[in-house]
Parts: C-alpha cells; structure tokens; sequence
C-alpha cells in the first residue's frame, strides 16, 4: 500500500501530545518512528497508524507544502503516483485516478472537516486558489473505492482536509504572495484556544499565453483576470461541539469560446456546520455532523464590443445533512455503526441568450431551464456498519458495509474487506477488495436537450469493483513502498452526440472498462538534511471494444530533491513527467506529446517573526495544449506557463 512518508514534525507534535509523546523528542525520532505515529482518519473514521491504514492511503501536512514547493492543493496531488491532473476551459484542475478520465471531478469526494463539498449541477469540487493552503492543516488522500465508508462518488477514492488547529495561546498571522500575471494574494489567520477565524483574497491573471486556439478551433483573445475570496469562522462552544461557517467567492474567466464573446464563471458557496465529538474508544465514542451549504453558480457571457450581457445560466442549489456515527472498543475489536441523511436540490436553474456566435443578437431572446425537472431534489438515506479486528500483532482486519437508499437512483451495498500483515518491523503486506458507485448528477440525468426530439435515456449509476495488493518496507532513513491494482468499472457514464448531430446527452457506456497499474514510491532522508521523494505509476485502461482510452498518461512520475541548510532555510527542485496521450479529436495544434515540468522554490526564517516561500513553477516553460477542451469526450490537459512568486508570512509575538 502506498502513502507519502512525509508527516511533518508540526503535525506530530498535535498527535502525540494527545498520545502522551513528549514533542521536544519528534526532532530525534526516524522516518520509521514518525510513520508509528497514529496519523490517518479517512480511511477507516478511526485514528490508525498510516502503516495500518486499509486500502492506498497518503497523508500530507502544512510542513509537506512547503516541503514540496506548492502553493495550490490541486499541484500537490501531482506527487501522488497514480493520479493525472488535467486543465478545464472552466479554469478548475480534473483529477484523473489510476486512469479513469472524468469530465469534472465527480469520481472523488472532498471533505473539509468532514464535511463533504460539492458543486450539485456538475457534481464537481474545486481544490485550486479557491481552498487556501494557508487554511489547512492536514490532507489525507484515499485512492481506490471508498463507498463503502464514504457512500456514492467515493468512486475512485476521496481527498480529506482538516484546517488549522485551535491554539492555546492567542496567534495572529499575515501573508503576502507576490508574482507574475498581477498575482497578488493576501491572508490573516487568527486563532486562540476557542475561536478560529481566517480570511483571503487573491487576484491575478490565468497564467496561460492570450492568443490561442478556442475549443471549437478558432483564433480567441480573451480577459484572463480573477478573483477569489474565502472566509472562514470555526468556534468551539463548548469541548465536544464546534461551529463552523465556511465561505467563497470566485469570478474567472471561461476560457476557450469563440472569439466574439467574453466569458466568465462566478461562484459563491456558503457552508455552516455543527460537529459534536464526545467519549473515547474504550467507554465509547460519538460523534455526530449536520450541515447545510448554499451553492450558488452563474456562467455569463458579454458580447465583445458592445459588452452586453449576451448569455446568462444560473446553477444554484442546496445540499444539507446529518450523520451519526458510533464506536465501541469491544476486546480485539474496534466496532462502528453509523446513520446519515444527504439531501440535495435545484434551486434557480433558469437561463436568459439574447447573442449567438453564429447569428449575432437575437431578434427574441431565448429564456428556458438548464433542467427537465427545474426543481429536483434527491434524498439519500444511509446506514454504516464496520470492524476492525486486531486478530494479533502481525494481522489487522477491516470489513465494513453501507446501504444507501437513493429517492432518484436504485438502492446500493457497498463492501470492502481489507487485510493487513505485518511480519516483522519494516514489512508491511496489504491486501484489499472493495466497491463504490457514482450516482449522476443534475446535468447527467436532468439535461434539457435543445433543437432535437431525441428522448435520452436516464444513466444508472456507476459502478465499481477493485483489487489491490500493497507492500511497504521503512528503515530509519528511507521507505519503500507499492501497489498493483486492478479495477473493473460497469455502466461508465459518458456523453455522446443524439443521433440527428444536434446536441449532446449523458448514458452509460457499454462493455465494462478495466484498469490495471502499478504505483511505486521511494522517500529518503539523510541526516546532513538531504531528503528526496520519488514516485513511479503504470496504468493501462481499456474499454470492451473499444481498445485503450485517449488522454491517458500511460505513464507518470514525480520526484522532489531539497536540502535544509543553516537549520532555518530550505531549497529543492521538483520534476513533474507525464509521458504522451492518445490524441482523437484531430486538432493539429494540439501539445499532447510526453512533457517534463520543473519548479525550483526555496523556504526559510527571516526573522524570529517573518518567513519566506519563493519559487518558479515550470521553469522551463513548457506548453502543453488541447484546445479541443471538454466537447464531445474530448479533454484540455493544459498546465500554466513559467510563473516566478514570492510569499512572506509575518507572525507577530504577543
């Protein structure tokens, strides 16, 4: 099983005060002892050693961000071996797990303090500038089916973020990035032993070339600049129940569409939530979540010399819930039972075209609904059950069960039984069998079809099963560690022109689509403050049929070399490979051969109170371009030009 080997001294000294360690040691312990440290959540809803994990589990704190040269939690998933991060027209980042290729990021879950967040018209979550890394604590990243424990679009795994920790002492901080494309970022974080509160604002230009080719293969110039604001506000009340109000706005550019228009996606999302933790393990432990979040879309285009407002779509909807879960340590085993509620709906999903590229304004405008059923909603109903049985030192097992039943879709069972075998100090077996599902989302199964009569058929939900064998080996300075995977996917949900060529419409795929893959990691860290983490990932996906998918990166790689140096300053270099895709749409200025990006960053203490982060992404300045976008099963595996940056961070002492 793999997993990053790169838990921060930060991030430990919270564990094992909660576990009795005394922190002023964490500087002497070894990679071996750091990866003993229980660290790992998502996997199982329990803290568990990352080396008992179930399943392909990596973990990541704020030390690792600066450790791997990253600004956005969407590049650090590019050190995950198995994953493929691809550009939207839409300026979101696609994550592609152990080849499976996906529209949006609809096949994963994101939680931020357990609390999952989702885009309900395209099902889709964002992980770029609009999540500040500044905000976060802790990231922990589940490859493969995790339905079982997640329920529906845990498809092909699940991103888990924790924000920043409560401090004893009252702390206040301030940071400022600078860089090309007029990237102007600021933050504040105040936090005290009760009450968190953090703020951001970012401006700046998509860092992409202006003159280029639109998704339908003509010349565009277009406005790149955007903006993002996050608010966050979590308050203890009391010690087993906090609040949290979560918010964000966003405006940027939709990239790629024809020249006679200026596009934009704006976005505004409002979350607030309630978490009541009480009890342990041993006496028993509850814990108890209700949300409920505002999700509010609009896409618009302005006609380019009159600037009038040609286009207009709204995407507005809500989604709430409340879940309960339960556990008991009973002898050798740790038992979980768990219920939930998830309801989601349309809100105002209405939409006004007063221009078209190919006629110009239009005598009448057209005013219609995004959605055959402009006002659906869907319930899910959910029940949780689970044992991890500590059968003796060398063996740990984890089976787990969910019923999930849907107002709108079939119900489900969802399994997974995981083993895992430790013969010894350094090995470490893992063997895994599991399933999960994705439901459609609003515009996959609720698409209002324009100019034809065609009637589409309603998609099932997807469906998957998966295999994985995972073996790791930990000395005192360096891990290895591996996994072979084979996925079965059923009822694939692709879109496909009618029949009369008029428009597109969603159904599921026909013959099964099968993935098999290799992951490998390397981590090493020598004691004159070397330290190197390197990655290596084979998939091969095919569709009955139809032969090997296109944009598929056969093969990836990543590796990041750093060296602390005067014990407050670090540098590194990092190398991103991915090797070249299949190509169908027929564009020939298409970019879509193998390519290397190389960011070189440095970090280190001003002063008692100031810190730096500094570095150049895609150093080399590759280009790799599809301006064939999204349309028609076709995808844009664009990554940004050369940005150069510069962050400082001012703590102040009270």
């Amino acid at each position: 099983m793999l997993r990053a080997y790169c838990v921060s001294l930060i991030l430990c000294v919270n564990v094992c005060e909660a576990l009795g360690i005394e922190s002023d040691n964490l500087t002497e312990m070894s990679l071996e002892q750091l990866l003993n440290v229980e660290v790992f959540t998502a996997a199982s809803l329990i803290p568990t050693e990352a080396t008992k994990a179930p399943g392909t589990v990596y973990s990541f704190s704020q030390h690792d961000f600066q450790r791997f040269g990253v600004r956005r939690l969407e590049d650090l998933l590019q050190f995950i071996p198995g994953m493929q991060i691809n550009q939207s027209r839409k300026r979101h980042k696609i994550i592609w797990s152990r080849g499976l290729l996906q529209r949006q990021n609809n096949k994963m879950v994101l939680l931020v303090d357990g609390v999952r967040q989702q885009h309900l018209y395209y099902g889709h979550f964002s992980l770029g500038d609009e999540l500040p890394l500044e905000r976060i604590e802790k990231v922990e990243v589940i490859l493969g089916a995790a339905s079982s424990v997640h329920g529906a679009n845990a498809f092909s795994g699940l991103i888990s973020v924790t924000t920043k920790n409560y401090s004893p002492d009252p702390e206040l901080s301030f940071s400022l990035e600078a860089g090309n494309n007029d990237r102007t970022k600021v933050t504040s974080l105040y936090t005290n032993e009760r009450v968190q509160l953090f703020a951001s604002h970012l401006s700046q230009d998509a860092p992409f070339d202006e003159h280029r080719t639109s998704f339908i293969g003509l010349p565009t110039e277009q406005p790149l600049d955007e903006e993002y604001t996050s608010l966050q506000v979590k308050f203890k009340a009391t010690d087993a129940l906090t609040l949290m109000l979560d918010y964000r706005h966003q405006e940027t550019p939709f990239l790629f569409i024809p020249q006679t228009q200026d596009a934009f996606v704006e976005s505004e999302f409002t979350s607030v939530a309630a978490t009541y933790k009480w009890g342990n393990l041993d006496d028993g432990l509850l814990e108890a979540q209700a949300f409920y979040q505002w999700d509010d879309g609009k896409e618009y285009e302005l006609e380019q010399q009159t600037r009038i407002e040609g286009y207009t779509e709204y995407q507005d909807a809500v989604i709430g819930g409340v879940s309960i879960n339960a556990f008991k340590r009973v002898a050798d085993h740790t038992l979980a039972l768990g219920m939930s509620f998830h309801h989601e709906e349309a809100k105002n999903t209405s939409y006004h075209r007063s221009f078209s590229f190919s006629q110009g304004f239009l005598s009448d405008p057209e005013v219609g609904n995004l959605l055959s059923n402009p006002g659906v909603h869907n319930d899910d109903y959910a029940l949780f059950l689970q044992d991890v049985w500590s059968i003796n030192d060398d063996f740990e097992f984890t089976v787990g069960v969910r019923y999930d039943d849907f107002s709108r879709f079939d119900d489900y069972f969802n399994y997974r039984a995981a083993l895992v075998y430790s013969p010894g100090q350094h090995h470490v077996w893992k063997f895994l069998y599991g399933t999960a599902i994705r439901t459609p989302n609003f515009r996959e199964y609720l698409k209002v079809l324009d100019g034809t009569d065609f009637d589409a058929p309603l998609p099932a939900a997807e469906s998957l099963k998966s295999f994985e064998i995972g073996y790791s080996y930990t000395r005192a300075r360096w891990n290895f560690s591996s996994t072979v995977y084979l996925n079965e996917y059923e009822d694939s949900i692709q879109e496909r022109p009618t029949p009369d060529g008029l428009d597109e419409y969603f159904d599921n795929a026909d013959g099964q689509l099968k993935a098999y893959g290799v992951e490998g990691q390397l981590n090493y860290r020598h004691e004159l403050g070397w330290d190197l983490s390197a990655t290596l990932s084979y998939v091969d996906s095919s569709l009955d049929e139809h032969g090997d998918l296109p944009y598929i990166a056969s093969w990836m790689a990543s590796s990041m070399l750093g060296y602390q140096w005067w014990q407050e300053h670090r540098i590194g270099l990092a190398l991103i490979y991915n090797d070249s895709r299949p190509d169908i749409n027929g564009y020939p200025q298409d970019r879509a051969e193998s390519f290397v990006l190389a960011n070189l960053f440095a970090s280190g203490r001003i002063s008692e109170e100031l810190t730096y982060e500094a570095g150049i992404d895609n150093l080399l300045d590759e280009q790799n371009y599809d301006p064939a976008a999204d349309f028609g099963g076709q995808f844009n595996p664009e990554k940004s030009r050369r940005e150069l940056w510069l962050k400082l961070q001012w703590s102040p002492s009270w």
